[in-house]
């Protein structure tokens, strides 16, 4: 009887172990299965190389026209308007609207401009002028070009009138030769001659 009782007791601490070393061993599998499936996941996640790997949010306001894109137009010559030729005060006026206009051409960089872009904020600036103000720019033009390459090219003959014109000779010219070039070739290209007198 004791014999019996000895073997059940044997009998089922094998079974217990049995089913103790089958759930270790399904456990330790579901821990690799779980464990690959999240390295799987994490690869997956991970771009193998930099090819894969997007760009696409790196600069997503990023516009290839604004390259191009010119500014402050209507400012720029405001200065340029109004006046000319003959009329009081005008060599000093036309200081102020050759600073502007360097002032211009440098802020945009107008030498990586293609000209039709120049042309375009010329033209859109120009065409909205009344007549007599076409005439006063024509008229004022080569008074404007004359002291801009004064300006670049022998600053310190320039230096009374530019402090008389209220401006700091020490800022002036602020642009440099090919900017202003891109803008001057642009408008003695457009710029019509002037008709008459002021």
């Amino acid at each position: 009887m004791n014999h019996k009782r000895f073997l059940s007791l044997l009998l089922c601490a094998a079974l217990a172990l049995s089913l103790l070393a089958g759930c270790g061993g399904t456990s330790s599998g579901s821990d690799s299965k779980d464990s690959s499936s999240a390295s799987s996941a994490a690869s997956e996640s991970i771009p193998s190389s930099t090819t894969e790997a997007s760009t696409s949010g790196l600069r997503p306001n990023f516009d290839e026209n604004a390259l191009f894109s010119i500014s402050g137009t209507e400012d720029a010559f405001a200065p340029c308007l109004g006046w000319g030729p003959g009329v009081s005060g005008c060599s000093l006026k036309s200081v102020i609207a050759a600073a502007s206009l360097l002032q211009w051409a440098e802020d945009n960089q107008f030498s990586i401009h293609p000209g039709d872009a120049i042309e375009d904020a010329y033209n859109g600036w120009y065409d909205a002028l009344s007549d007599t103000d076409k005439e006063s720019f024509a008229e004022a033009w080569p008074l404007i070009r004359e002291d801009a390459n004064a300006m670049l090219t022998d600053i310190s003959s320039m230096t009374d009138r530019i402090a008389d014109a209220g401006l700091d000779a020490s800022d002036l010219p602020g642009c440099s030769d090919s900017n202003w070039k891109a803008l001057q070739d642009v408008l003695d290209e457009l710029v019509p001659e002037a008709q008459g007198e002021y």
